[in-house]
């Protein structure tokens, strides 16, 4: 079993009731194309170090928890921290997610293989980062924050039960 990532803007009136009241399941838009490369791709992003949220991993890693979602964890990003995990997506390009691809260790990661090479590929990592980015730069402009969700995602075994 993995764990999947789900990006979803709020509206800032929106993040604003979730950190006052806690978790509420209203959001503007939804991107699922990060899904299982998540892990690999924030250890790109981060240049293998993913203990620091201050990276450019600040748009996988980023944000607070949020207090009572069950059988996921949530973080939420505010409308201020969705601009400055924009800005520090802007500054990559496409070769620099494919040089690190190449030499970042993924031990330990979803998405790597005992010896900590990636088993995703590079170009599922572009692609990802590309809508990553996106998603990011439209909740930029439009002053929202940012909903993360980790959730247990079937293997395709039990998918197949």
């Amino acid at each position: 079993m993995g764990i999947e990532f789900v990006m979803r803007r709020v509206e800032a009136d929106v993040y604003e009731r979730m950190t006052a009241e806690g978790f509420l399941d209203d959001f503007k838009k939804e991107e699922r194309g990060v899904g299982e490369t998540w892990d690999v791709l924030a250890r790109i992003l981060a240049h293998g170090f993913i203990e620091s949220p201050h990276t450019h991993a600040l748009a996988i890693l980023g944000g607070s928890a949020v207090p009572g979602v069950e059988k996921a964890r949530a973080r939420i990003l505010s409308p201020a921290e969705v601009v400055a995990a924009s800005g520090l997506l802007n500054v990559f390009i496409d070769k620099v997610i494919e040089r690190r691809h190449e030499q970042v260790d993924f031990t330990g990661a979803q998405g790597a293989g005992a010896d900590g090479a990636p088993v995703i590929s590079v170009d599922d990592c572009v692609r990802a980062f590309r809508r990553l980015r996106k998603f990011y730069a439209k909740a930029a402009i439009h002053g929202e924050g940012m909903v993360l969700l980790f959730a247990e995602a079937p293997s395709s075994t039990e998918e197949a039960r």
